[in-house]
């Protein structure tokens, strides 16, 4: 992966990581709000900026680590997407059709 635009291919066993533009997007959308999620939580059990300044760290301390961790999120949709694609079989992904070293569990 090189930043947030994944290989095409693993360069040792040739598995095709993206068989159709966009077939990670959910899992990019799980992933995304799990951040949120606890600023969700932290408003819900009652917190509230008094200034403009705690308001300021509030949305820095929820959207810092949201930008720091976009590419091991979008790593680990990818990763979800490849256990997707093996729990649930389509004949014609090449990952079930004998073609290459995949091993499917």
């Amino acid at each position: 992966m090189r930043w947030i635009k994944p290989y095409e291919r693993c360069p040792v066993c040739g598995v095709l990581y993206l068989r159709n533009y966009g077939d990670i997007w959910m899992f990019v959308i799980i992933t995304d709000r799990i951040p949120i999620f606890f600023g969700i939580v932290a408003l819900y059990f009652g917190y509230r900026s008094t200034s403009w300044v705690f308001a300021t760290l509030f949305f820095v301390a929820l959207f810092v680590p949201m930008i720091a961790t976009m590419r091991e999120r979008q790593g680990v949709a990818i990763a979800l997407d490849y256990l997707w694609r093996i729990w649930m079989p389509d004949p014609s992904d090449e990952i079930h059709d004998g073609r290459g070293a995949v091993i499917n569990l």
